[in-house]
């Protein structure tokens, strides 16, 4: 008799599945071996317990995906996509302070993932231990007006009551680079997982990957985290600019006020965001990633239309 059950886990020819509280390690045979490129953590299938082998896939709710960069000239627009978890309800984008610095363009193109794949978004600022009191980037600052923001230290404690109350009842992946603390977060939230952690290296100020592979796990409270490996980059694959509305609503609540309506917030008079940027009342860094994003999308749609 079939079942159905939750992917936990994802190795070469096969995956572990948890139903009704028991983990069952399937393999991949005949046609259902194809999925072994599409599996991922979340996942729903339906499964043989007796046989032990997946039978089939669910169609996903949610998915956190990256573009795999490929070798030649398809590096800038992208190559084979990888998702990194499904059916979860929200992206902890994990951003550090120091070691390695917090990078505003990353934050929005882990964001942008989260948008195009049907997830909330939440940033978590960690290793804020590192600095002195108000002595947070001002950038930060400015994505409390448009995001949920959780300032934490895993090594001090701070935060850490806060967010564990932000997990709460969700399923929640956390993404972000190498090095800014996501599993020593999760070891502080749940000191019986001893998930490996890792140091910057301070050679190339980039984090060393420590989790290899998604990881499915528990926390108090009801609360589902998905640990992902610590990524360099995350290409975005979007081809509609109307996505960037959602990642840049400041941005977009100004451009009503803007003289044009196709302005560009570049060189054209009367721009209320130029204008916000110059008052102080928008920070710089908003417009800067806005306008790198917007590239690479124009990008990637003008290669695809070429292809």
């Amino acid at each position: 008799m079939s079942v159905s059950g939750t992917v936990i886990s994802v190795f070469r020819g096969g995956c572990a599945v948890v139903f009704d509280e028991q983990i069952h390690e399937l393999t991949l045979t005949g046609s259902s071996a194809v999925q072994a490129l599409v599996l991922a953590v979340g996942d729903e299938v339906t499964f043989d317990p007796d046989r032990g082998v997946v039978e089939s896939q669910a169609p996903r709710r949610t998915e956190l995906a990256r573009l795999r960069p490929q070798a030649g000239r398809q590096r800038r627009t992208g190559g084979a996509k990888k998702v990194l978890a499904a059916n979860m309800d929200a992206v902890a984008i994990v951003m550090s302070v120091v070691d390695p610095p917090f990078r505003s363009g990353a934050v929005d193109r882990f964001w942008l993932a989260a948008v195009e794949g049907g997830l909330e978004a939440i940033l978590i600022v960690n290793k804020v231990d590192r600095v002195g009191q108000g002595e947070l980037p001002d950038i930060v600052e400015a994505y409390k007006s448009v995001l949920p923001v959780f300032e934490t230290s895993a090594k001090g404690g701070q935060g850490l009551a806060e967010l564990a109350q932000g997990l709460r009842g969700k399923r929640t992946v956390f993404a972000g680079h190498s090095g800014v603390g996501k599993s020593s977060l999760l070891n502080s939230l749940q000191p019986e997982l001893r998930l490996a952690t890792g140091e910057v290296s301070s050679k190339t100020g980039k984090g060393r990957h420590t989790t290899t592979a998604a990881q499915w796990l528990r926390l108090p409270g009801g609360a589902i985290v998905v640990d992902t490996p610590g990524v360099r980059e995350i290409a975005t694959g979007s081809l509609d600019e109307d996505a960037l509305e959602q990642v840049y609503p400041d941005i977009e609540a100004l451009a009503h006020e803007c003289r044009f309506r196709d302005c560009r917030h570049d060189t054209e008079p009367d721009c209320a965001v130029a204008n916000a940027v110059a008052e102080g009342s928008l920070h710089p860094g908003r417009l800067e990633s806005f306008a790198k994003l917007r590239e690479e999308i124009a990008a990637l749609a003008s290669e695809a239309r070429r292809t």
